[in-house]
């Protein structure tokens, strides 16, 4: 299906475009607010400007999409597979991209506030200046992401993998990050101020800002690989077993 084809249909009231073949579709500052493309493969396709608000798009291939300055609210991207998909400055609020598929996305500038990415892969994603006030992230997976002067302000960060994360200039007043692991993160100027840091990992975390003077500049953030190499070494070791025979 072409571009022209679906929005004739969308304006004749059709709104049911689940399972398509859309891939590489141009759509750029169409309206297609509720439109359902559940499952439907949009790898590739160009949606910048949309508005897609209360779209369902659950399940969806957007693998290397551009869907910079689209509208999202209250959408539906749970499970959706969006890596190396460019969404800048997007406006995503209210969304669910529950266990969605983020990795190596561009989300610079994005507003993802109050939205649910509970278990979502966001590894190495670009996140910088990124709004993700009262987001859930519980369990979501942002190892080596970019979240430099991201606003997380009352974000769930809880049991989050944050290994190597850059967090230099974030805001994260009163986030929730018991359980988080925040191993080899960069927090350079980043604000804590009332965040639940309870069970917390922090091997060689870097330059917290907890409302005192700024750290200066940290090295740069160690590569993929080597995050992988980190990880494992900071498993903690189980104990040696009981000797049972002893008295």
């Amino acid at each position: 299906m072409d571009a022209a084809a679906l929005i004739e249909q969308y304006q004749s009231g059709d709104r049911n475009f689940s399972r398509q073949d859309l891939a590489g579709i141009v759509l750029t500052g169409a309206t297609l607010r509720g439109i359902n493309w559940t499952e439907a493969d949009l790898s590739g396709a160009v949606l910048d400007l949309a508005n897609l608000e209360e779209a369902d798009l659950n399940l969806s291939n957007l693998s290397d999409a551009t869907v910079s300055g689209s509208i999202l609210n209250f959408a539906n991207l749970n499970g959706a597979l969006l890596q190396r998909a460019a969404l800048i400055g997007v406006t995503c609020e209210d969304a669910f991209l529950i266990e969605a598929d983020l990795s190596e996305a561009i989300l610079s500038e994005a507003n993802l506030s109050r939205s649910f990415l509970t278990g979502a892969n966001l590894t190495r994603a670009r996140m910088q200046r990124s709004r993700l006030v009262q987001a859930f992230l519980t369990g979501a997976h942002l190892s080596g992401a970019n979240l430099s002067g991201a606003d997380l302000t009352a974000a769930d960060l809880s049991r989050a993998n944050l290994t190597g994360v850059n967090l230099t200039g974030a805001n994260l007043t009163r986030a929730n990050l018991a359980g988080a692991k925040l191993n080899w993160a960069n927090l350079t100027q980043a604000n804590l101020t009332d965040a639940d840091l309870t069970g917390t990992y922090l091997v060689t975390m870097k330059g917290i800002h907890i409302g005192g003077l700024p750290h200066p500049t940290e090295p740069p953030l160690p590569s993929l690989q080597e995050l992988e190499r980190l990880e494992q070494k900071s498993q903690p070791t189980a104990p040696p077993p009981k000797d049972e025979t002893a008295l």
